[in-house]
């Protein structure tokens, strides 16, 4: 059975060996037998649905990721294989606490999250102001270096780093900010609450704590969207259609979902999810492969 990040991306398939076969005839690209990976490809669909074939010491792991016109400066560096902490980063810098990307307006101060607490921007004096810390599923993984002893990192600088989102589930779509701030959720009504337009990575927060360690933390995370676009798109792999959005959380991103949900997003509409964020550096679309 397909998974709900793989169906919001139209990838429907009877089996998931069903759709890397079919993948891979159509044009899978990659390499073999680099930086540790034994296979590190990706299809990416002409509707922007893209999905990671990567193999490292066992069986064959897939990565359902998109192409995103929102892009970020960022700082980058791995946990693992696969799963990355980023430091979304103010362009330039002045400081002026605005994320890159799509346009700006409606982009809140609550939200990013940093840690241990969540902040609206926080300076880091010699360079650019961090606007948002998450961590991400990356599928493009050798780009980025493997972090060391916490406090240690040397993270990868990228200009251009595309930031989206995949849904784990099905997600709860309130046709306004108002409608979202009158909801149970939005009223803060329930244990965990948080304006529209937000990013909140739970692991951070438990590897901050003690509670969890950079092994244990997966890229999972509750994030509230203020829709700014949607665009239907049909999967050319499935003939399938998927939704992909353009909105505003702490940051601009954009968001796949399924094409068939009973209550279709529209501008302004708040979408409420579980998510996994995920981002790339540009390899795929540049066509640009290792050695």
């Amino acid at each position: 059975m397909i998974s709900f990040d793989l169906h919001s991306l139209g990838f429907d398939a009877a089996s998931l060996d069903e759709l890397v076969s079919a993948a891979v005839t159509a044009g899978a690209a990659g390499a073999q037998n680099v930086d540790g990976f034994e296979l590190l490809a990706a299809y990416t669909d002409p509707s922007g649905a893209r999905l990671g074939l990567i193999q490292s010491g066992g069986e064959l792991d897939t990565i359902a990721s998109l192409v995103c016109p929102t892009t970020h400066p960022a700082e980058v560096f791995r946990y693992s294989d696969t799963l990355a902490q980023v430091d979304v980063m103010a362009p330039g810098g002045s400081g002026s606490g605005r994320g890159g990307g799509l346009s700006r307006a409606g982009i809140g101060e609550a939200g990013v999250i940093s840690g241990d607490s969540i902040l609206s921007g926080l300076a880091v004096g010699h360079r650019r102001e961090r606007l948002a810390r998450f961590l991400a599923n990356v599928d493009d993984p050798v780009e980025y270096p493997l972090g060391g002893e916490p406090g240690e990192e040397t993270p990868k600088e990228i200009e251009h780093l595309r930031v989206g989102a995949v849904p784990t589930e099905f997600p709860k779509i309130y046709d306004s900010e108002e409608a979202y701030g009158r909801s149970e959720e939005g009223s803060m009504g329930t244990e965990l609450s948080f304006s529209a337009g937000a990013l909140i990575s739970p692991w951070l927060l438990e590897i901050s704590a003690g509670r969890a360690t950079r092994e244990q933390a997966s890229a999972a995370a509750q994030m509230t969207m203020v829709v700014q676009r949607v665009e239907r798109r049909t999967n050319r792999l499935t003939g399938v259609d998927w939704l992909r959005v353009i909105g505003t959380t702490s940051i601009p991103m954009t968001l796949a979902l399924p094409a068939d949900l009973p209550h279709a997003p529209h501008e302004g509409s708040v979408i409420s999810a579980t998510v996994t964020p995920v981002v790339s550096s540009g390899t795929w679309e540049a066509g640009q492969l290792w050695g």
